[in-house]
């Protein structure tokens, strides 16, 4: 009976707008609202798998948001497994794991460390984007109902996550490859060994847009949820589901 007491589209609008409040408004490396919404993020997997659940595109975007979630917990797990290696090490458990010389042991701590802050930042770029499509498709809905019938399907959906998810990986690949070149330079480096680290960098850097991409998003993702809220139909059903 309890189940049946439980709204579903409720409940994921209020999912939504909690994703909505920590990605807009609150420092994306805060650890407290980080486990609130990997709580949420289980609890709305659970319902959008429930067979009484539409196939949506918004649903596409919701399950697909709510698997971001994931790199949180590849994050804390990382950070956790490193941390117990480490004790282990200086217990005297050395591990075999290339962390035999007192160098190595400071690279791969700090390769963990730089993986680990990229794994959040690829969060929250990919919650950006995500939310991003759900935005944009209520406003559809909203403005062009019909004429952008033919587009707004599970399929097109589910192709504009997967573009989501090549984006993420990608900038996360190559976030980590430039710090990690970036902090393997030596301190004190002559003007050949510079040019050398440059070109290592070069192949593999940031496009110069990336940088300027989350404060856009955060300002499209600000006015597409601005105008599907204020723009509700008079229907009590949602735009999102």
């Amino acid at each position: 009976m309890g189940n049946k007491d439980i709204n579903p589209q409720g409940w994921l609008r209020q999912f939504l707008l909690l994703k909505l409040l920590m990605v807009l408004l609150l420092p994306h490396g805060a650890g407290i609202p980080l486990l609130v919404g990997c709580m949420f993020s289980l609890r709305a997997l659970l319902l959008l798998c429930s067979p009484h659940i539409s196939t949506k595109p918004s649903t596409v975007f919701l399950a697909q948001l709510a698997l971001s979630d994931s790199l949180v917990l590849l994050q804390w797990a990382l950070r956790l497994g490193t941390s117990l290696a480490w004790w282990m090490a200086e217990e005297g458990c050395e591990l075999e794991m290339g962390l035999r010389k007192e160098g190595e042991s400071l690279w791969w701590r700090e390769a963990v460390s730089v993986l680990s802050e990229q794994l959040l930042d690829a969060h929250h770029l990919a919650s950006l984007l995500l939310l991003g499509l759900l935005g944009l498709e209520a406003t559809l809905v909203l403005r062009w109902p019909q004429q952008t019938l033919r587009f707004r399907t599970s399929h097109w959906a589910q192709l504009s996550c997967s573009l989501v998810w090549t984006l993420v990986l990608t900038e996360l690949m190559l976030s980590f490859h430039s710090k990690i070149l970036l902090d393997s330079r030596p301190q004190t480096s002559t003007q050949g060994s510079q040019i050398f680290y440059e070109s290592l960098e070069s192949p593999l850097s940031l496009p110069p847009y990336f940088p300027c991409l989350r404060r856009t998003l955060w300002l499209v993702n600000l006015w597409l949820h601005y105008v599907a809220f204020c723009n509700k139909p008079q229907r009590r059903k949602s735009s999102y589901h």
